[in-house]
């Protein structure tokens, strides 16, 4: 398993697969469970062991690149890093008696500072052996995996992994553990990023399993690949070919070369709009969560929540009684609405707000089509989702509230139910006619390359192009002043007749096994397949059946139809033989 290509053995991955190992059972084992007296010093040797896997690897690293002067400039982070461990090292070999020694390490706080980093490491070998996998073996070396295939892969193995971890004892109060089935429907709800429980995240797990729910959000919004190439990029290591490749079909990037550059923007404005949100957040919590240590995780854990669309919330009511929070509910309201534009937008634009700036636009500071639509489309939606919910509810769920306030309250849920899933109104209030709005709102979803789910508003926007330019009687489809392919249009179609025929199927199955009203069943199953999370309160009431099919409808939300359907289907391509052709009535 550990050959190179010419079949001989290497060290190196033999090392970052034994050290991620040890080190991720070292971790469950003292964290995830209640281990006995024996079992707890089993899992600090592992740990150990972890610690001195990966020192050993970064000596072979050192030997590879010949002199420490080009090993310290292309890793010099872990360099860094390994010191303190070393150092914590020594503290147990010396004694932490040893008075200089000890006064070194308190003022570079090495305690804290490996502790984290261990965590980190360790899920950081197994990440990148899970993507460097097929590199290890000649024969995985040689398989031709397509994007669609690997995007699959990858989701379903972060599922069965977040699934399991909430399966041990800590995630759960004592004697309240999950089944399996609620661990599968959990777990996809949070790497899809959908955000129906069938448990109250806050009061029915611990701060262990709100954790994994938090790690699985951001790995499911920004998919492991990218977060992955971001931590090889960081720890001085590259990306690879093969991963490079697969990153380019998902992010859609135009040269190679550009990979690397695309996902530390990613990483980046990830980092700076999460921690932004996080300290508003802290800050808009200060009269209702007391406790700094509770109040800080709760913002962080909203703050990723609302960024990557998830719509998971630690309060039981999501954000009604934050409403009259205007520094909460406007924090929310941003970082949503961000997440759901897709980081190529949001990186034009950019660009373009810095050409007006400088008064040199150039053609990095031009607005390509995709970034007009998804811009136009998505201000459209949000403004008459606003004031549709606004006029409907004005004197209904909103009566006694102030004019601000009812306009505010109909902002947030206008952009809320486009994917992000949480709810500042109370949703089984609403009229009917409201909830339906909510439903087309919740179908059509964001933008493409986004944390959003649903049709995507460029789907949206090519189908009225289409319908539009047939109109007229022209032969082409035309969108602003330019022409679309046809092969655009026809994925544009085959994405929404194939979200409309699954979520019939899956509203007659669940219309059969739940038998509940029409609405609230429809609600429910559209919820799911656009990622949204909001719910009539049907999700914790669900049978065995109806939490399969909403897990599914999740499952296939996230990855989308033309994703799942390139994945299970060959390459495309035209047929040798040309068929007659055949006349059919239409209309």
């Amino acid at each position: 398993m550990f050959l190179d290509s010419s079949g001989r053995f290497t060290l190196r991955p033999f090392l970052l697969v034994a050290a991620g190992m040890c080190g991720m059972a070292g971790l469950i084992i003292e964290y995830g469970t209640f281990p006995a007296p024996w079992l707890l010093v089993a899992a600090r040797v592992l740990s150990g062991a972890a610690v001195g896997l990966f020192l050993v690897e970064q000596l072979v690293s050192w030997r590879q690149y010949g002199t420490f002067r080009l090993y310290f400039r292309a890793r010099w982070r872990t360099f860094s890093l390994s010191v303190l461990l070393i150092l914590e090292i020594l503290t147990l070999l010396a004694g932490r008696q040893t008075t200089w020694l000890n006064s070194v390490l308190g003022y570079l706080t090495v305690g804290s500072v490996t502790h984290a980093y261990l965590i980190i490491i360790q899920i950081y070998i197994v990440s990148v052996f899970a993507v460097q996998l097929p590199h290890l073996h000649g024969r995985f070396a040689s398989l031709r995996v397509r994007p669609a295939v690997a995007f699959m892969v990858t989701f379903l193995a972060l599922i069965i992994m977040g699934a399991g971890l909430l399966l041990l004892p800590r995630a759960t109060p004592e004697n309240h553990p999950l089944s399996i089935l609620d661990a599968l429907f959990t777990s996809t709800s949070a790497v899809c990023v959908t955000g129906l429980i069938v448990r109250d995240t806050g009061s029915q797990f611990t701060v262990f399993g709100q954790t994994v729910l938090l790690v699985l959000i951001q790995l499911g919004g920004l998919g492991i690949m990218s977060l992955t190439a971001a931590l090889s990029l960081l720890l001085g290591r590259g990306i690879g070919v093969r991963e490079s490749s697969l990153l380019r079909e998902v992010f859609q990037v135009p040269m190679l070369s550009a990979v690397g550059k695309t996902v530390r923007f990613i990483i980046l404005m990830t980092v700076i709009l999460e921690s932004v949100g996080a300290v508003a957040l802290y800050k808009g919590l200060e009269g209702v969560i007391p406790d700094r240590g509770d109040r800080l995780f709760a913002a962080v854990f909203h703050s990723v929540s609302a960024f990557c669309n998830a719509g998971f919330s630690t309060f039981n009511d999501s954000l009604v009684s934050l409403s009259a929070q205007p520094l909460v509910i406007g924090t929310i309201s941003g970082l949503l609405v961000i997440g759901g534009l897709g980081f190529g937008v949001v990186a034009q634009l950019l660009a373009w707000m810095r050409g007006r700036a400088l008064r040199n636009p150039g053609r990095s500071g031009r607005l390509d089509l995709h970034t007009q639509v998804v811009l136009v489309v998505s201000g459209g939606l949000l403004v008459a989702g606003t004031a549709v919910i606004a006029w409907m509810e004005w004197n209904s769920s909103l009566a006694g509230q102030g004019v601000g306030m009812k306009f505010a309250q109909a902002f947030f849920q206008s952009a809320t139910c486009r994917t992000a899933g949480f709810n500042s109104m109370e949703l089984t209030l609403m009229n009917p006619a409201t909830l339906f709005f909510m439903i087309v709102l919740m179908f059509i979803g964001g933008a493409p390359g986004s944390t959003a789910g649903g049709v995507k508003v460029t789907t949206v926007a090519i189908i009225w192009a289409n319908l539009r330019s047939t109109g007229r009687g022209l032969n082409r489809t035309r969108l602003g002043n330019r022409e679309l392919e046809a092969v655009h249009v026809q994925r544009a179609m085959l994405v929404l007749s194939a979200g409309l025929v699954l979520a019939a199927v899956s509203l007659f199955v669940l219309l059969a096994t739940e038998e509940r009203p029409f609405l609230e069943t429809a609600f429910e199953v559209f919820s799911a397949l656009g990622t949204v999370g909001l719910s009539l309160g049907m999700t914790s009431i669900l049978s065995p059946a109806g939490r399969v099919v909403i897990t599914i409808l999740m499952f296939v939300g996230r990855l989308g139809p033309l994703t799942l359907a390139s994945s299970l289907t060959g390459a495309s391509r035209d047929p040798r033989v040309r068929l007659p052709q055949g006349r059919i009535m239409i209309g």
